[in-house]
């Protein structure tokens, strides 16, 4: 794959977490395709399912590629790292993506173990904030109706709700 933008460094940002916890946000590097089954481990099924809305895929080099090497000038992954035992693991990964430039998908997946600590709210913000730079007008996506935490974040946002089906709800905002 040839890469058409360089990688965007001005995203990289240490955050404080509420509870202390020092991370670090980042653009997704084709490197990081070696941590995917290390993040992998880290969720449980019913995270993976409300990831991908019920389709759970395979962890195949075709997979990690297409997820970390991507054209930042269309599409942004955010890689949220915290160090652990002087290593860098991954706990959480935020998404955009689009064929279009007008509006652009998103979607995030948070280590079990990581949930619950403002790591939604915090990427749901900076994906915002990454999708207005580059341009996007309508930032959409899809959530499972049982998923209430994410739904608390993305209503406090402004997204509105469309139901899709007895389970899923489109969501869209202007950004």
């Amino acid at each position: 794959m040839e890469f058409i933008s360089l990688y965007p460094v001005q995203y990289i940002k240490p955050v404080l977490l509420k509870d202390g916890t020092l991370v670090q946000l980042r653009p997704i590097h084709p490197i990081d395709g070696k941590k995917a089954h290390e993040f992998r481990a880290k969720l449980s099924i019913e995270s993976i399912y409300d990831r991908f809305l019920g389709y759970i895929p395979k962890i195949t080099p075709k997979l990690v590629q297409r997820l970390t090497q991507i054209d930042y000038s269309k599409e942004m992954a955010i890689v949220v790292e915290v160090e652990n035992a002087n290593e860098k693991e991954v706990i959480a990964v935020a998404r955009i993506a689009s064929e279009e430039k007008r509006a652009t998908e998103f979607a995030l997946i948070i280590a079990d173990d990581w949930q619950g600590k403002g790591l939604g709210s915090l990427l749901t913000d900076y994906m915002i904030e990454i999708s207005k730079d580059l341009g996007f007008e309508i930032l959409y996506g899809y959530v499972f109706s049982h998923n209430s935490a994410m739904k608390h974040i993305l209503q406090k946002r402004g997204f509105s709700f469309t139901k899709e089906d007895e389970q899923t709800f489109y969501i869209e905002k202007r950004v």
